[in-house]
């Protein structure tokens, strides 16, 4: 799958800005190595989701998600057990959710499964860490995976979507 035709894709149902880049830079002997970074600029209610695929230099997606001055919103994290533990362990789950507020963290972890983010989580080497966090006036959400794994461009409206769900969380319980 064409990465810039699926991102541009995804970006134009969700209204957003599609921007894209593609330049060599040298490399090892002469070498020289293609980096691709597509981004795209999304507008969900009153917050803003920045996505940055990285292929060809670090090969990883960045999420970044902002709302200005909201002191309700608990922080959380979100991390996963790295692929090749999967492999060694036998756990229930191949994630891990904290979170001061019981509540949130539940339903973070219900928006994983009501998603099927759990079984791009099982069945792939995604390794999903997430980050929501208050500095000063502003409450955000960091996510960063690597790309070096299966369908990684097909999962990509399925990650957004699960931020846009995050996000219709946060507005639902917090942003009152």
């Amino acid at each position: 799958m064409n990465p810039e035709t699926e991102l541009k894709r995804i970006c134009e149902n969700y209204n957003g800005v599609f921007e894209y880049e593609d330049y060599k830079v040298g490399g090892e002997i002469g070498s020289f190595v293609h980096i691709s970074k597509y981004r795209l600029k999304i507008f969900y209610k009153n917050f803003d989701i920045d996505v940055l695929y990285d292929f060809g230099n670090s090969d990883t997606a960045e999420f970044k998600i902002n709302k200005l001055n909201n002191n309700k919103i608990p922080e959380f994290e979100i991390k996963t057990i790295d692929h090749l533990s999967k492999l060694i362990l036998f756990k229930k789950r191949n994630w891990n959710i904290k979170s001061s507020d019981i509540l949130f963290k539940e339903n973070i972890g219900y928006l994983i499964t009501k998603l099927n983010l759990n079984e791009l989580i099982e069945n792939t080497a995604f390794e999903l860490n997430t980050l929501g966090k208050q500095k000063n006036e502003k409450y955000s959400i960091r996510t960063v995976f690597s790309l070096k794994y299966e369908k990684n461009i097909e999962s990509a409206e399925l990650i957004i979507n699960f931020h846009r769900s995050l996000i219709d969380l946060i507005t639902t319980k917090y942003c009152s």
